[in-house]
This record gives C-alpha cells, structure tokens and sequence, in this order.
C-alpha cells in the first residue's frame, strides 16, 4: 500500500485501484495487464480493506 501506482506492462488496460499513502484514500488507474506491483487492486472495496 505504500508503493506508488504502476501501469505495467503489456497492452490490456483495465481500471484498477491503488492506495494513495498521501491522501490516504484508493484511487482509480489503469492497469496494462502485467507486471506492476502489489499496490494494485482489482476493487476500491478490496483496496481499503487491504490498506
């Protein structure tokens, strides 16, 4: 949760969500699909309910 958002590779773009440590809120982003790192959620309830 403490790890900034990132897109990642390949070209699939989907809306995830991330944890914004700054404003301590999930925050929507798009996601290509592969790799990335863990701050990436498939759900803003998933999101807050992990961070």
């Amino acid at each position: 949760c403490k790890l900034g958002p990132e897109g990642g590779e390949c070209g699939d773009f989907t809306t995830r969500y991330y944890f914004d440590i700054n404003k301590n809120v999930c925050k929507k982003f798009s996601y290509g699909g592969c790799g990335g790192n863990a701050n990436n959620f498939k759900s803003k309830n998933a999101c807050s309910s992990r961070c």
